[in-house]
C-alpha cells in the first residue's frame, strides 16, 4: 500500500510509555512517508524542554501548543507520535475525533507503562509520581484513548510484531 497516495495521515495515541515515537519512526519507514513528533516540535518550536515548559506556561498552556503542532501537521501524509495527554485539551480531542487520519491506539499493561517511564525527568505528568497516581491518571484517559481511535494496538511485545498489526489493520 502506497500511504502518500491516500494523502491520510496516520496519527498515534496512548499513555506515556506506550511505544507513539518508537513505533512512529519504524511506521514511518516502513511506509516511506515522514515522522513528525508534537512534543518534539513543540520542543524546537518554544525553545524550552517540556518541563521548562509546564513550568513557565503550566500544562495548559503545553497543550494549547500541543494542539497548534496537531492542527498544523495533520495535513500531511505522515506518521505523527503525540503525546499521551493530547486528549485532555478538548479543541485536540475535538479535531482528533473530526480529522480523516487513521488513529491508532497503543496500549500495554499499566506495570508495563509504570516501568518505561517511572524514571523518566522529561515528562512533567509522571515525575515522581507514584504507581497508584499514575494507573489513576491512565484509567481517566482510556475512554477517550478509545473513542478516536480505529484500533487499539498491544505494545508489550517485540516491535516488529507490533508493526506487523498496524500493517494489516491499515490495509
Amino acid at each position: 500500500m502506497l500511504l502518500n497516495k491516500r494523502f491520510k495521515p496516520i496519527v498515534l495515541v496512548g499513555f506515556m510509555g506506550s511505544g507513539k515515537t518508537t513505533m512512529g519512526k519504524l511506521l514511518a519507514q516502513a511506509y516511506n512517508i515522514p515522522f513528525v513528533d508534537i512534543d518534539s516540535k513543540i520542543v524546537e518550536s518554544v525553545q524550552l524542554s517540556i518541563p521548562q515548559i509546564f513550568e513557565t506556561v503550566g500544562e495548559n498552556g503545553f497543550r494549547n501548543y500541543e494542539y497548534e503542532q496537531l492542527q498544523a501537521q495533520l495535513c500531511k501524509a505522515q506518521v505523527i507520535a503525540t503525546g499521551g495527554g493530547i486528549i485532555e485539551h478538548s479543541k485536540s480531542f475535538n479535531l482528533l475525533k473530526q480529522t480523516n487520519a487513521s488513529i491508532i491506539w497503543l496500549d500495554a499493561p499499566i506495570a508495563v507503562l509504570y516501568h518505561r517511564i517511572q524514571h523518566d525527568d522529561n515528562r512533567p505528568n509522571a515525575h515522581a509520581k507514584s504507581f497508584s497516581n499514575l494507573k489513576s491518571l491512565y484509567l481517566s484517559r482510556v475512554s477517550r484513548y478509545n473513542e478516536i481511535a480505529f484500533i487499539k494496538v498491544d505494545t508489550d511485545k517485540p516491535s516488529s510484531e507490533i508493526l506487523n498489526e498496524i500493517k494489516q489493520a491499515l490495509n
